[in-house]
């Protein structure tokens, strides 16, 4: 997403396109035909952290995989009864 300046920029809602800006922002450089370019699991844990427990989200742990299992348990309990499962 294009950083904007102006005091409604902050409130406006990302557009399906900002949003795969900014996604494509996170994954590796290069070209890949008609298939979407990986992304480091790391950087995918963080985003989806961001994205379903805040900006402002922090755990004290030795290691990213311990922050990870935080994570995980923190979008789970946090949304298990806000999905639709068929």
């Amino acid at each position: 997403m294009m950083n904007k300046k102006g005091k409604h920029f902050k409130n406006r809602k990302e557009t399906n396109e900002d949003i795969a800006n900014r996604i494509l922002s996170l994954a590796e450089p290069g070209d890949y035909g008609i298939f979407p370019p990986p992304m480091k699991a790391q950087v995918a844990v963080n985003e989806l952290c961001r994205f379903f427990l805040g900006e402002d989200y922090w755990t004290i742990v030795n290691s990213n995989e311990q922050a990870n299992t935080e994570i995980v348990f923190e979008i789970e309990t946090r949304y298990k009864n806000k999905v639709n499962r068929k």
